[in-house]
């Protein structure tokens, strides 16, 4: 609770009034609506707010009200706080040497997650983190409760937005009876449950399946490791004319194969690097621990690294140049 007042302090010193709010590069659900929600929060309370999210905007949440109000970029001397939502660390960002030297300048960074603890820490002044909570969007609705700042129909939709990302659709076992209350609260305020159901499991364009099929076509299993994997290459993306973001939801699919295993997709990124994400649904493997050894990290259930390289056809399969 000394966090939330501590945060509360700052939204009520009049001369804390440029806010600009970061989400994490490849956005999911969970961090574009929490910008937007926390944009919301901050504009009730009379604040000038800049969302930005430095890869912009998934297709599939540009039903979200307000998801044109993100930006790509942002003049540093605009702002005098920072709030990172979502992120996990600090080169999820996307802004890293900019946000350090901002902090090198005396602007106070708030951090707003619900990951293990990572290196925003170290230089965050206020941290509201919740392990325990589903999502970061579900923090925000707690901080709207804690100030009494009203919660409606777009608000419901934008918070309910984030929770459903991140609990894969109420089906992972991060899901709570807690968390069925808030739902059927932000129901009860209006939220479109319909709506983001229809966007975020029906908006799948050809370019996605195709890909996906070629995911799915890939899938390798190693018994000795517990381990299921599938590879997409950038030429993969290019060829099918997809995007990034195309890819969300493929490792929870593979994820779905019954058994005690981990999952992990590992795919070319645009910038040259390889991404690999990883999911469980088995109560005795924590991928986090996996994530770590290759400098990454994550929750127990979901967790992601990024490496350098690129793939390299070989006889038996792939490897990492």
């Amino acid at each position: 609770m000394a966090s939330y007042n501590k945060f509360f302090n700052y939204l009520r010193d009049q001369e804390n009034e440029r806010f600009l709010l970061i989400a994490h590069e490849r956005p999911d659900g969970d961090t574009i609506a929490a910008v937007l929600a926390a944009k919301k929060l901050l504009e009730s309370l009379g604040k000038k707010v800049t969302p930005v999210s430095s890869q912009g905007v998934p297709e599939v949440f540009k039903f979200l009200p307000g998801w044109q109000k993100i930006k790509t970029d942002y003049l540093s001397a605009d702002h005098n706080i920072i709030i990172l939502l979502d992120n996990g660390d600090l080169k999820r960002t996307g802004y890293l040497q900019r946000i350090l030297a901002a902090k090198s300048r005396g602007i106070p960074i708030i951090n707003i997650d619900h990951h293990p603890k990572n290196d925003i820490w170290k230089i965050a002044k206020i941290n509201i983190v919740n392990e325990k909570a589903t999502s970061t969007c579900e923090i925000l609705y707690d901080i709207f409760l804690k100030l009494g700042t009203p919660i409606d129909r777009e608000v419901a939709t934008i918070i309910l937005t984030g929770i459903y990302t991140d609990t894969g659709g109420f089906q992972h076992s991060n899901t709570t009876p807690g968390t069925f209350k808030i739902i059927a609260e932000l129901l009860s305020r209006g939220a479109r449950l319909k709506e983001i159901s229809e966007n975020v499991l029906n908006s799948r364009s050809v370019a996605m399946l195709k890909l996906w099929g070629l995911a799915l076509d890939r899938i390798e299993q190693r018994q000795d490791l517990k381990l299921i994997y599938s590879v997409i290459t950038r030429s993969d993306i290019e060829k099918v004319g997809a995007g990034d973001e195309d890819l969300a939801g493929v490792v929870n699919l593979i994820s779905s194969i019954p058994g005690e295993q981990a999952t992990l997709l590992l795919y070319e990124t645009s910038d040259g690097k390889i991404k690999g994400s990883l999911r469980t649904e088995s109560a005795k493997i924590d991928v986090s621990r996996i994530a770590e050894i290759f400098g990454g990290g994550g929750h127990k259930k979901a967790s992601g690294f990024v490496l350098d390289g690129h793939f390299e056809k070989t006889k038996g399969g792939w490897r990492i140049v």
